[in-house]
């Protein structure tokens, strides 16, 4: 029975071990890309300043509504919406994991390898040359604080399918909707101001710049109050096919909404 007991403490250690160990050396690696993958082009840091009116697509719940109270002269004179920058892809990362993940929030050693995963997720899929008038990361920043409060994606690309281009590393196995609204989250401290419902104004705004005649974006079913905010907004739920129907299937409890741009 002794020898059962510290087999089972040796196995206890070893998974500990391996665990920190994944831990460092994804670590290493995602430094190591941050570095490798930096654009040598210089992208503009800023936007104009917009007025305020949120893939998995939000991170919106009832607790974290975010209900405009800020006057639209308030929010232009405390935050700012811009292009995100690649520098800033590690605070994005934790984020998004805050907003999507707010369960690892106690955990010392599962939610720093989430943020890694995000982290290593966001600097793939960073919109490289050729992608900027199709892609966008947009982030919100508090002026005073010089603090990006608030992150969104806006993909309006069509990537080629797998069937069609196998070997493509930017290939899918099925395509979702485009433009496509994902990603949206606003740090707690900084909701309930208007910055969810500011950025998908933008996001809109933007979309109808690429020539775009609908927005899309998936909201788990069970989120009713981000279902209450987007069909506020005038976001439809629709009955997907084709290939809607594809990559709805590949989401787990998503319900997909478009609003057509005018």
């Amino acid at each position: 029975m002794s020898d059962i007991m510290k087999m089972g403490k040796l196995i206890r250690v070893a998974l500990l071990s391996a665990s920190f160990f994944f831990l460092y050396a994804r670590s290493l690696t995602v430094i190591g890309n941050l570095h490798q993958r930096r654009p040598a082009h210089v992208r503009a840091s800023c936007l104009k300043s917009m007025p305020a009116t949120s893939a998995t697509a939000s991170a919106i719940d009832k607790e974290t509504h975010d209900i405009d109270t800020t006057s639209t002269s308030q929010f232009q004179n405390e935050y700012t919406t811009r292009e995100a920058l690649y520098s800033e892809l590690q605070v994005i990362a934790s984020l998004v994991t805050a907003g999507f993940h707010p369960e690892l929030d106690s955990n010392p050693i599962l939610r720093p390898i989430r943020v890694l995963l995000e982290l290593d997720r966001l600097q793939n899929n960073f919109p490289y040359p050729g992608d900027e008038n199709r892609h966008l990361y947009l982030v919100c920043e508090a002026k005073k604080d010089k603090k990006v409060v608030a992150f969104c994606d806006i993909d309006a690309r069509i990537p080629a399918k797998k069937k069609e281009n196998p070997f493509s590393p930017f290939a899918s196995i099925v395509n979702r909707p485009h433009p496509y609204f994902s990603d949206l989250t606003v740090d707690p401290n900084y909701r309930r101001k208007g910055i969810a419902s500011a950025l998908v104004e933008k996001g809109e705004r933007l979309a109808k710049e690429m020539n775009c005649q609908e927005m899309y974006l998936g909201v788990a079913s069970t989120n009713t109050v981000a279902l209450d905010l987007y069909s506020n907004m005038g976001y439809e739920i629709i009955v997907p096919t084709g290939d809607i129907l594809e990559f709805v299937k590949r989401q787990e409890g998503v319900r997909m909404l478009r609003r057509t741009l005018n």
